[in-house]
């Protein structure tokens, strides 16, 4: 089975109660009453390599939620990952995946077979923090 990394967005007033109450956050992302989300499916470990965790490993983690745990980002952490990944261009991700030399980074082959599908995947994660810091919002993060 494959383990995907979801985003969802929601306001900084519910991540701070979700900070302070963790089963809030099982509750949300559970009833999808969020703003939006997206995923980057079995992308997540070769970007966080490529990407030096820009995107991947931020925000508060939390352990004792959802499956595997989670991060809290705060909305003006959003702002700072949207920022730092509107300076990655297609061009230096592909320069990346071509210079990965953890052969244990989870499904390197495929992306080194399909690199399109890895730019497809880094630019929804892109286009996801972009939208939640233009619209203030925080997110979280967990793999499931």
């Amino acid at each position: 089975m494959s383990m995907n990394l979801f985003f969802v967005a929601c306001t900084q007033k519910e991540l701070d109660e979700m900070s302070d109450n963790h089963t809030l956050i099982d509750e949300l992302v559970e009833s999808k009453k969020y703003a939006f989300a997206t995923d980057v499916e079995t992308a997540w470990d070769v970007l966080r390599i490529i990407l030096d965790g820009v995107g991947i490993e931020a925000g508060e983690s939390i352990d004792d939620a959802l499956f595997n745990g989670c991060f809290l980002i705060s909305s003006d952490e959003v702002k700072v990952q949207a920022e730092k990944l509107s300076k990655w261009s297609n061009e230096k991700v592909l320069e990346g995946l071509r210079n990965i030399e953890d052969p244990e980074a989870y499904h390197l082959e495929v992306f080194q077979d399909e690199e399109e599908d890895l730019l497809e995947q880094f630019e929804k994660m892109a286009a996801f923090y972009k939208e939640a810091a233009e619209k203030g919002l925080g997110a979280i993060s967990y793999v499931a």
